[in-house]
Order: C-alpha cells, then sequence, then structure tokens
C-alpha cells in the first residue's frame, strides 16, 4: 500500500472539504457529502456552502429548508441543530436520535425525568395530534396544549429524535423562531424508515472517517456522542477498509482507499484563501485542531468570554479557555491562508450593509494580503446582495 506524508494527509483533508478544486456543483450535493451543515447560527449552512463553492442562489436554498424540499433542519451531531439531504436523514437520525432522545428524556433541569414513560408517551401523543393540522411554532402549541405547557420544548425534541418531527418554516433565513412540522406531512412524498441503531452507528462512523479521516478515535466519539468503546469495536468490524496511522503521538485514522488519493496529491501552488463561518462543521467534527490552528491563536477561535464575540473584538482576550471550554464551545469565524487558520472575521453593521471585519494573526505578503482582501470584499458582497435580502 501507498503512503502518503503529513502534508499530504493534510491537504488532502482539505480537499475533502471542497476547499481545493474538486466542487460540487450545487448546495444539495455538498449537504448531502459532508452529512450535516451546522446550523446553530441560522446563516452558517449558506456560509459553509459559500467558502467552498463561491456563490450560489442562496433565495432558493432557503426556499428548499422552507418548504422541506431536499433539505431539512432537525437535531443531530452532538445533539445540535444542522442542515441534511434528506438522503441521510435515515442513517443520521437511527444513530444520533437515540442519544439525543435520552438526553431530553432524563432533563432533570426541566424536571423532564421526574415524568413516567406512559406520561412521555402521552405528552408526545398530544403534540403529534395538534401538528397533525399543520406547522406550528412552541408558542401556538403552549397555548393549544395547556397541560403540556413548558415541556412542550422538551416533547418537540425527542420527537424530532424519533424523526417524527422537524423544524419547518422560519420568519427569515436567520431567524430561529421557527415552526414545527411532522415529518410524513412536512417532505411531501418522503417517508422515514429508521434502520437499526447499531448499524446506522456504524455507517456513521464510517462516513465520518471517510469525510474527515485520518481522526482519531476521540473525534468520532466526541462528534456522534458515542463512547469510545463503540468507536473502537466499530473500527474492528470495518477492518480492512481502515487504515490505523501514527500522527504524532496519536492513532489516527482513515479508509485504505483514501490514502491512496493522498499520496497522489502535491501541495497547491497558487494561493489558498478561504473564510469559514462561525460553527462551521468541519472543525466541530474533530477535536484535535492543532494541524490547522496553532496554539497561539486558540483562544482568538475559542473564547472564554462573550465580550470576545461583537461586534468585531477578535484581540479582545488573550487567556487560554479550560480545556473543556475549547471541545465543546464555540468556534469563531476563521480566515484561513494555504490550509491553515491565520485570523478570524466578524460581521459589523455598517448602516443597512454588513462589512466583514478581518483580523490576521500570522505575517502575510503583499499578495497574500491583496488575496485575502480579494476574498473578503466576495464575502461581504454575497451576504449584502444574497442573504440580507431574504433575512428580514
Amino acid at each position: 500500500m501507498v503512503k502518503a506524508t503529513t502534508e499530504q494527509l493534510h491537504w488532502n483533508r482539505l480537499r475533502k472539504q471542497f476547499l481545493l478544486d474538486e466542487k460540487p456543483s450545487d448546495f444539495y450535493k455538498i449537504a448531502k457529502a459532508q452529512l450535516g451543515l451546522h446550523s446553530t447560527d441560522y446563516w452558517t449552512p449558506y456560509l459553509s456552502v459559500w467558502a467552498r463553492l463561491g456563490d450560489y442562489d442562496a433565495k432558493k436554498v432557503f426556499e428548499s429548508i422552507d418548504n422541506g424540499r431536499d433539505l431539512i433542519r432537525t437535531h443531530a451531531f452532538r445533539t445540535t441543530l444542522h442542515v441534511m439531504h434528506i438522503d441521510n436523514l435515515a442513517m443520521i437520525l437511527s444513530a444520533t436520535g437515540p442519544a439525543l432522545f435520552r438526553a431530553s428524556r432524563t432533563d432533570k433541569y426541566r424536571k423532564i425525568d421526574q415524568l413516567s414513560d406512559k406520561e412521555i408517551e402521552s405528552m408526545l401523543n398530544q403534540v403529534k395530534s395538534i401538528l397533525d393540522d399543520g406547522p406550528l411554532r412552541t408558542t401556538e402549541l403552549k397555548k393549544r396544549l395547556p397541560d403540556v405547557g413548558e415541556n412542550v420544548r422538551s416533547a418537540l425534541v425527542m420527537l424530532m429524535a424519533r424523526g417524527e418531527v422537524v423544524r419547518a418554516k422560519a420568519k427569515h433565513a436567520r431567524s430561529n423562531l421557527t415552526s414545527y412540522a411532522l415529518m410524513d406531512k412536512w417532505v411531501k412524498g418522503y417517508k422515514l424508515e429508521m434502520i437499526d441503531e447499531q448499524e446506522a452507528i456504524t455507517q456513521l462512523i464510517r462516513g465520518h472517517i471517510k469525510r474527515f479521516g485520518p481522526v482519531s478515535v476521540d473525534d468520532s466519539a466526541w462528534w456522534l456522542r458515542q463512547t469510545k468503546t463503540i468507536v473502537k469495536n466499530v473500527l474492528q468490524q470495518l477492518g480492512e477498509d481502515i487504515v490505523n496511522i501514527k500522527i504524532g503521538k496519536s492513532d489516527r485514522f482513515m479508509l485504505r482507499e483514501d490514502m491512496e488519493i493522498a499520496a497522489s496529491l502535491s501541495t497547491p501552488s497558487e494561493e489558498q484563501v478561504w473564510f469559514l463561518p462561525y460553527e462551521d462543521h468541519f472543525l466541530k467534527a474533530i477535536i484535535d485542531r492543532v494541524g490547522f490552528i496553532e496554539e497561539d491563536i486558540h483562544p482568538r477561535l475559542f473564547p472564554a468570554d462573550r465580550k470576545h464575540f461583537w461586534p468585531s473584538s477578535p484581540d479582545a482576550l488573550h487567556n487560554m479557555p479550560s480545556i473543556g471550554v475549547r471541545t465543546t464551545g464555540e468556534v469563531r469565524p476563521s480566515v484561513w491562508l494555504n490550509g491553515r487558520v491565520i485570523g478570524r472575521w466578524e460581521m459589523d453593521d455598517d448602516d443597512s450593509l454588513k462589512k466583514v471585519v478581518t483580523s490576521l494573526y500570522s505575517q502575510t505578503t503583499k499578495s497574500q494580503e491583496n488575496r485575502i482582501e480579494q476574498v473578503r470584499n466576495q464575502l461581504e458582497e454575497f451576504i449584502n446582495s444574497s442573504l440580507m435580502p431574504i433575512s428580514c
């Protein structure tokens, strides 16, 4: 078997993110290939795809998400919101749904753990019955279901974990004031058929390795919110399909077929500049990001204080967050040069427009600065011409 260098493996991971010359033709193909586009901020999927594809019809994508056509927004990896292609839903929800259901079912803060299984099922059936008439927001559900009351939110999460409910219409492309709908009524002509949980977990771990590898056991366990033992068992099942390699002192895993592709890669000859958005799914899929982000830049990408966020004050704090914050906290928008993070970007208001503001932490040449400025202008244009009109 051919072997790739560490640098080739690095570039191969970025190639699989469609950040190099290999570009799908539209948003839908990227959403399907990447398994899930992180969507805690509702603009993130649009900006994640722009970073990989360039300009596209954002209004058409919003209408697809907002009408249940091909794309669905619901909870998945690490129980957080993602935009996903319906072709992947059965595998993803079958693997991630049970953990999400358990997390909500045992919620001590909302005292859901004090309810009996019978009471839980009664609550879920009441919510489904009301949603049978069409999409509703949580405020409307609470009014119509006074017996469920403040438990409506927990009921919706558990129903999304089962694949029975999804987030439906939103006021606009960045609004989190969404309604909720029954999956089988919202996505016309689609019937979700869940598969065996363990089989789904196996498929999804392989998908994680394929899309983001080489990854560690810790990476896959983190991404799927599974135990390391489960991940190790899946690796054994995948057998010769998987290659175990050493990067530093860590064991990493990738597909055998992927190694051959990596070994054929050369370092790009042109300057590579990317602007990845807040909570981009790539950096959220791995724990060890040192290969992409130098340690001294970490505090600026994973800040410990909200004052570090808005408006654009990327240099406000320099203290390193605790390990716990680093592995579970937010990832700020990042500026990439030649395969590694060199800075941050944020959005400021400039009258009625958005202004993209950058802060660079590494030395750059004049030509590199010009290229960064070119991409910054393109991003600013996309935000103001394509995202702003569908976000109010």
